[in-house]
């Protein structure tokens, strides 16, 4: 376990020298925002019992001292003293490097090496459930086998790590022949690979189908990595990718009784320049409407990206057969299908929230 080896402080803030040479600075402000003594924190949630107006302007630090495993820092305008574990200290301390769990970037040759879980032992074993989002989360997606084919079944399966988003589709879809289709997923004909529901604000993060009835004839699943592919165009085109990543674009899809419109990138960064999402559907792209300078280079780099999709090298294609579920990242995973002629194949599918998998797999993780 780390410790401190030496403390030194000034009125602006704290310098931490921790026992594996590890040297940290601490300002005032939010070493007095961030105070983990039991009248600045709720013993049950963690939550703040104060408010950031509540704190002097005057948050001049008159004193530090470790008391055992913790760091006690004394401000001088009011004499209140903030107590922090030096563990948390240092696993909080924010001038490290921020340690993100990286994607597992793959292409076709994933085909060999599917992740694949047993459903009933997803259901009551903690270390085969947590593989199961641990792949959800690195790779993008995992899929359960030995699913019981039953209507509703893919409810039954998000709520192991959260809750259904209920849409103006219900809170299940199917996806199988009809004779008046309002939607090509309902046909037999191939999709290209896609992300579902761009035109809504948030974009549903997750998506998981369910395989009734697998089509002999065809109808085989196809996945590319977005990830993976973007940062092949950043690698590959500069100038494109960042056209893809400035720019908002419009979506929008419009039924009997809903008219839903979004705007968004097609490739999305975070603040520290890593992809966290990729939007690409053909079918719901509304109309462009950027500036006209920008116009042509936008349409060349969108072009690229979408041919890209098709490359081989990317491109997964699996029989999601009888009895398996698929869970897929909807901001990262582009899934398709192959064309099939007659006969069945019935799916049903739901929407779910990331954030409800990544905080069920950080508490198996931590229990691990």
């Amino acid at each position: 376990m780390v410790s401190l080896n030496e403390v030194m402080h000034d009125q602006q803030g704290v310098t931490a020298v921790f026992s594996d040479g590890t040297v940290s600075r601490f300002h005032g402000a939010w070493l007095r925002d961030n105070d983990r003594g039991q009248s600045a924190r709720h013993a049950d949630n963690d939550q703040r019992l104060f408010d950031i107006t509540e704190l002097p302007d005057d948050l001049s630090i008159e004193g530090a001292v470790v008391t055992d495993d913790h760091l006690d820092v004394a401000f001088a305008a009011d004499g209140h003293v903030a107590r922090f574990p030096v563990s948390w200290l240092f696993d909080n301390r924010y001038d490290r490097e921020h340690e993100t769990v990286l994607p597992d970037l793959w292409g076709a040759h994933l085909k060999t090496s599917l992740p694949v879980f047993d459903f009933s032992r997803v259901l009551e074993d903690d270390r085969t459930r947590m593989a199961w989002l641990q792949a959800v989360r690195d790779q993008g997606f995992g899929i359960l086998e030995n699913v019981p084919c039953e209507e509703g079944m893919v409810c039954r399966a998000a709520e192991i790590f959260g809750y259904v988003r209920e849409t103006n589709y219900g809170r299940l879809f199917e996806v199988r022949s009809e004779e008046n289709p309002v939607n090509l997923a309902y046909t037999g004909l191939g999709l290209n690979v896609h992300t579902d529901n761009p035109y809504r604000d948030p974009v549903p993060g997750l998506q998981l189908l369910h395989c009734l009835i697998s089509n002999p004839d065809g109808g085989d699943t196809l996945l590319v990595d977005g990830f993976h592919v973007a940062e092949t165009l950043r690698r590959e085109n500069p100038a494109a990718f960042g056209l893809l990543c400035e720019n908002w674009v419009p979506f929008r899809y419009r039924g009997d009784s809903s008219d839903l419109q979004a705007r968004g990138p097609i490739i999305q960064l975070n603040d520290r320049g890593r992809i966290i999402a990729v939007r690409y559907n053909n079918r719901s792209a509304a109309p462009f409407d950027l500036p006209a300078e920008k116009m042509e280079a936008y349409y060349d780099a969108y072009r690229l990206f979408a041919k890209m999709l098709h490359r081989p090298e990317f491109e997964l294609t699996f029989k999601l057969t009888d009895g398996q579920l698929m869970a897929f990242d909807n901001q990262r995973v582009l899934h398709g299908r192959k064309g099939f002629g007659g006969g069945k194949r019935h799916l049903q599918g739901c929407y779910a929230d990331k954030d409800s998998l990544l905080s069920a797999l950080r508490v198996l993780e931590a229990q691990s």
